[in-house]
């Protein structure tokens, strides 16, 4: 199943942070900012190594979703279409999802919305956490 592609505005802000702080290759886009920029976010995501297998990983698992991601506790978007997911991804493989990424993301249809990526270290306050992408997601769901 093909699914539509799309990313929040501060998505791509958490990537540069995400880049930052981890110093990978696979976290590096194949194109300049200029380049990257300029892309829509299919493009940005596909041309990021890490983003791309964490979308695969996605398309790939959707009939089994349910037994891979952990459906966020709160679900209010359901009215319009949208699932909340909460996925643990591994940096390295030698480390584990335990001390590797976590991302946000919804999920229709026919859609893909990365919402929030970023390091466990820096999720301390599931709060702040929850109350950040939860307004992420009303800004760009709904009208």
């Amino acid at each position: 199943m093909q699914l539509q592609l799309n990313a929040t505005p501060d998505f791509w802000k958490d990537i540069k942070f995400f880049q930052k702080h981890t110093k990978k290759k696979e976290l590096k886009p194949y194109f300049n900012d200029g380049e990257f920029n300029s892309l829509d976010d299919a493009g940005k995501i596909s041309c990021i190594p890490y983003i791309n297998a964490i979308k695969n990983y996605i398309e790939n698992s959707l009939i089994n979703l349910d037994g891979i991601s952990d459906k966020y506790g709160r679900q209010p978007f359901l009215t319009y279409g949208w699932t909340i997911r909460k996925l643990r991804y591994a940096i390295d493989s030698n480390q584990g999802k335990s001390k590797g990424a976590r991302l946000i993301f919804c999920i229709n249809s026919n859609n893909l919305l990365f919402v929030y990526i970023n390091i466990k270290k820096f999720c301390a306050d599931e709060r702040k956490l929850e109350n950040e992408f939860m307004t992420r997601i009303k800004n760009y769901i709904l009208p």
